[in-house]
């Protein structure tokens, strides 16, 4: 009781300058409980969609990554149905395992994350015979990625026709994941839309993938593509 209401103490100075920018971004985070400092795991669970945009990773990849049973997941309910997601343990494995995918096979894949369930909190690294990964950058990473993640959920809203779009844009968050997911790359998305920026894109494909959209799909090429694609040989541009 005596550190919980120490560390709501502490809380109440983020914001003033008597508190340090390192300790007012830990602090900003809720009281899990033990020792102020150690590294402890978020409770919450997020949806496939949401877990590939901390990741970096099409959704389709971690999809495939949960059905090759290489990862635990858990089935939850969110917007009314059913849906597959990852905690937050798994999604910095999961990150620490992409940028060191070159020394993983099977066998270490399958006894590193064994370790790591065997912690109820996030550790702050594993061990298989010899290897030895440390987590930390990867938490701070998938930390970062969170609170983006977080900004970016508050930055849509309804238009006048009920569609979501990006704040201050009149771009349907629909539209976008169509184009991503009818294959145009990211590169040529973000040349049809130049104020757009990539964890923008990201982030409507996820969200997307949350929340699917009833009705008519959206077309899965910019105008810009469809023209570029047209064939206009047939036409008599002579006459």
């Amino acid at each position: 009781f005596k550190q919980k209401t120490a560390y709501e103490m502490l809380r109440s100075l983020v914001g003033s300058e008597r508190c340090p920018r390192e300790l007012a971004s830990a602090l900003k985070r809720p009281y899990l409980g033990g020792r102020i400092g150690c590294r402890m795991s978020s409770p919450e669970i997020y949806p496939l969609p949401k877990a590939a945009f901390v990741l970096r990773e099409p959704v389709r990849e971690v999809r495939r990554t949960v059905e090759r049973k290489h990862v635990d997941c858990q089935l939850v309910s969110y917007g009314g149905r059913k849906v597959r997601a990852l905690d937050h343990k798994t999604l910095v494995f999961l990150s620490w395992a992409r940028d060191h995918r070159d020394d993983l096979n099977a066998a270490l894949w399958g006894k590193l994350y064994a370790a790591l369930q065997q912690h109820a909190e996030l550790p702050t690294h594993l061990e298989a015979g010899v290897f030895r990964a440390s987590l930390d950058e990867a938490a701070q990473q998938v930390d970062d990625r969170l609170q983006a993640l977080r900004d970016l959920e508050t930055s849509v809203e309804h238009d006048a026709k009920g569609d979501i779009v990006l704040k201050g844009t009149r771009v349907e968050v629909h539209r976008l994941a169509a184009l991503l997911d009818g294959g145009m790359a990211i590169e040529d998305v973000l040349r049809d839309y130049p104020s757009l920026s990539r964890d923008q894109l990201a982030f409507a494909e996820a969200y997307a993938a949350a929340h699917p959209k009833a009705g008519r799909p959206y077309p899965k090429l910019t105008a810009k593509a469809a023209l570029a694609q047209a064939d206009l040989s047939a036409l008599d541009l002579d006459d």
